[in-house]
């Protein structure tokens, strides 16, 4: 039989679910606890970055003075987020700082910061000519720097001017012609304006000058939209109208500006524009557009052909100044400064970004662009520049070139004759078409009895001689010399002398630029009858020059410098004719 359970006994629980139960739960709250853990090891993380482990750092920004404001502004907002670049809190600064004075800070520095205020990790210039200027220093920028804005160079103007000139479409080869024209305005219903006075200020702060030299140039030389070469900018008709613009700038009564603001307020403060003495001036699009927001009567004109552009790139520098932090906080703030919120300021500060253009205004237009010039290497853009700071001026000079023995003398990788032949050569491509210019060459016996010979007559550069442009007979002679014997250097410029007295041109310089290595060894004259014979041949009215220039050591320079002081000329010793300062010194004395 059968036995059944007690009433009073209970039935057992199975410990299993149980434990799996708990088994979750402990797994949910370990889980649950490296979550937080993990998050709080991360909070931590951030913290300690957020609060510097590597200390606080200053990343300088150098900008230029038309753009520096908005780069401030910009650095205050960078500033806001808190950036930490390394474990560095990174606070930016930002310096104004004319494009010009930074470049020679930076080609001067060796290696070192040589300018007035603190030492740039990024440098924001007006435009990539600056840039472009530090080629002979490589690896002083770290990659391809980025435009931050672009403002287009045009002709700032006196409102009725650029009314006028906008009518009648203007482009820049036009601008010489104007510029030397008495009468050039009149014809666009400017009755009493005279011709066009534009200022070519070449200061700190002037780097539109520079692109509209070269827009000049490109349009002059049929470059299109460039960039210009440099056989396109040593060309006659070039250099012929950079200079022309030179001559007239400097020509502007009470002195041509300082720089490109200076001429701007000049042309503000005119009450009379049309009697003032400054009608124009090249600058950005954005330097006029400031102008005119201060309430200046002033207008823009954009001209036709090529149209340069000021990029303002922001240039990362890779000096020694400049550690890893740096570098990578510069890279981090221009990518800050590209984006969108900050377009809209560039905008309406009267910049354009990435070829947009701000709403525009009454008093400037904003007008399209139809093409934009590439920039020139930076050698070129500098002899175009060096054009208008030192125009050559149309004069009447008659070269007497030494061609003795010891003109033969090795001298660098050519000749002492070879050497002062092509930087002649060099100076004569140069000249303005008006210029009268002539080429003598002595030693001894080089014509019958005579110890000079006529190579070149003195005439206008523009006309031709022998069957041939003068340019081009002076070109073909300075090629085809070669040293002969003795120096008979004051019997020769008795000659030549008495020749350019004859010769004697109004209205313009007339000299002779002497060119010797070596004392004179003709004993038929000496050194108190050449000067005696000098001043007989002077005539009151008709001043002409001596200009001389020594190569190496010349036992005769204190009679040259007494002939060149009784003359009016100027005496300049070179060590030697290799090297740029034997071209400098025929630069200036042509010039």
């Amino acid at each position: 039989m059968g036995q059944h359970r007690g009433r009073q006994g209970t039935r057992g629980v199975s410990k299993g679910p149980i434990i799996a139960v708990a088994t979750v739960v402990v797994l949910v709250l370990a889980a649950l606890g490296w979550f937080q853990l993990r998050d709080r090891i991360s909070d931590q993380g951030t913290q300690a970055a957020q609060t510097c482990v590597e200390g606080k750092a200053v990343l300088d920004v150098t900008a230029d003075p038309d753009i520096s404001a908005q780069i401030g502004e910009f650095a205050d907002r960078y500033n806001k987020t808190a950036p930490v670049v390394r474990d560095h809190c990174i606070t930016v600064t930002v310096t104004a700082e004319p494009s010009a004075t930074t470049t020679a800070a930076l080609q001067a520095g060796g290696g070192k910061w040589t300018g007035t205020g603190p030492a740039p990790a990024l440098w924001i210039p007006q435009s990539s000519r600056s840039v472009g200027a530090l080629v002979d220093h490589p690896g002083l920028v770290n990659g391809q720097p980025k435009s931050v804005a672009e403002s287009p160079v045009v002709l700032a103007a006196a409102r009725h001017l650029a009314m006028a000139l906008t009518a009648r479409p203007i482009g820049w080869r036009d601008l010489p012609r104007m510029q030397s024209d008495p009468a050039s305005l009149p014809p666009l219903g400017l009755p009493g304006w005279g011709g066009l006075r534009l200022a070519m200020p070449t200061g700190a702060g002037s780097d539109a000058t520079g692109l509209a030299a070269e827009a000049v140039a490109a349009d002059v030389a049929g470059a299109g939209t460039g960039p210009v070469t440099a056989e396109q900018a040593a060309s006659a008709p070039v250099t012929t109208a950079l200079a022309t613009l030179g001559v007239g700038s400097a020509a502007i009564a009470g002195g041509a500006p300082a720089n490109t603001a200076d001429a701007l307020k000049a042309l503000a403060a005119q009450q009379k524009p049309a009697d003032g003495p400054l009608h124009a001036v090249p600058a950005t699009e954005q330097q006029v557009y400031a102008a005119t927001s201060a309430g200046t009567a002033l207008g823009e004109v954009v001209l036709t052909g090529a149209t340069p552009v000021a990029d303002h790139p922001a240039a990362i520098l890779a000096a020694g100044w400049v550690d890893e932090t740096r570098s990578r906080a510069a890279a981090q703030f221009v990518d800050f400064l590209r984006q969108p919120e900050q377009a809209e300021t560039l905008r309406a500060a009267g910049f354009r970004v990435d070829g947009t253009a701000p709403a525009g205004t009454d008093a400037v237009r904003f007008a399209p662009i139809p093409s934009v010039l590439a920039p020139a290497p930076a050698d070129v853009t500098r002899s175009l520049t060096r054009v208008v700071e030192n125009p050559v001026t149309p004069r009447n000079s008659t070269v007497l070139l030494d061609i003795s023995g010891s003109m033969s003398d090795n001298e660098g990788s050519s000749t002492r004759l070879r050497n002062t032949a092509t930087a002649l050569t060099t100076q004569v491509r140069t000249m303005p078409d008006d210029s009268n210019l002539g080429l003598w060459v002595y030693s001894k016996g080089l014509d019958g009895a005579k110890a000079y010979k006529v190579a070149v007559p003195t005439g206008p550069l523009a006309e031709s001689v022998g069957g041939q442009p003068r340019r081009q007979a002076l070109d073909t002679a300075l090629s085809g010399l070669r040293p002969a014997t003795a120096t008979s250097t004051y019997a020769s410029v008795e000659a030549a002398y008495t020749a350019a007295v004859k010769g004697f041109v109004a209205d313009r310089p007339n000299s002779v630029l002497l060119i010797t290595d070596g004392p004179n060894d003709d004993t038929s004259i000496s050194s108190q009858q050449l000067l005696a014979s000098i001043k007989d041949t002077a005539v009151d009215g008709k001043p002409v020059r001596v200009d001389v220039i020594t190569i190496g050591e010349n036992s005769d320079s204190a009679t040259l410098r007494q002939l060149a002081d009784q003359t009016g000329g100027t005496l300049v010793s070179v060590s030697s004719s290799d090297g740029a300062e034997l071209g400098a010194a025929i630069g200036k004395l042509l010039a």
